[in-house]
């Protein structure tokens, strides 16, 4: 389990201006859900800009540190950004227990895929359909991501979250047959390359010559 810090401030007020006057000063509104209330807090935009480097898409517990001392458990729930800057405009964080089980998601991490059968013998065509699958576990035993190994993978065959291989303290939730990626056919890819050439030949006979089409007519009206 990997276990990032970070500091936090309690935040008194609330609204709009409150928080747009907190960007313009560099943090960024938050808050801390759990244990059957919500907490309003803030957090600097540079502490945040390098806890998100350092998880890298991972999912890991997050301490919360505020101004008394006082730390809780979290998970990075969701992030809320400016849909033009591209900045976080404001973070939910997931209080958790420690001891306790939780339920969450992460990421479904694909390795072997340059090996993969079906593609390098047939083929074939890696579809990940399933990016992200909810877990229930404690804190101790969360996994930064789930890795599905697809080198064995033929060219129809497909991988379930049945067929995920066991992690100590973790319970895989969702369907067990929900497919978590599959090796498909090129079928998709001939479709759209023979569409392509389709759409070039149309494309070349409206653009033969007009003196070359009357030439034709006249050709095919003397034999008649």
């Amino acid at each position: 389990m990997q276990q990032f810090k970070l500091n936090i401030e309690t935040r008194e007020n609330t609204g709009r201006g409150v928080a747009r006057r907190l960007r313009a000063s560099g943090k960024i509104p938050a808050s801390l859900y759990g244990q059957g209330k919500a907490r309003s807090i803030t957090v600097t935009a540079v502490d945040f800009r390098d806890l998100n480097r350092d998880l890298a898409g991972g999912t890991a517990i997050v301490e919360l540190t505020d101004e008394k001392g006082e730390t809780a458990l979290s998970l990075v729930q969701s992030v809320q950004r400016d849909a033009i800057k591209g900045s976080v405009d404001h973070i939910d964080f997931q209080e958790v227990e420690r001891g306790h089980s939780f339920n969450t998601h992460v990421s479904v991490h694909l390795v072997g895929e340059a090996d993969c059968i079906g593609v390098k013998h047939d083929g074939g065509v890696i579809d990940h359909k399933t990016h992200q699958i909810d877990i229930r576990c404690r804190p101790s035993n969360l996994p930064e991501h789930v890795e599905v190994d697809v080198s064995n993978l033929a060219v129809g065959d497909a991988i379930h979250i049945r067929d995920l291989a066991a992690l100590e303290g973790v319970e895989f939730l969702g369907e067990p047959a929900q497919v978590l990626v599959s090796c498909q056919p090129p079928t998709v890819a001939t479709a759209a390359e023979e569409e392509a050439e389709a759409e070039a030949a149309a494309v070349a006979a409206d653009e033969v010559p007009a003196s070359k089409v009357k030439a034709d007519d006249e050709s095919d009206a003397d034999e008649k």
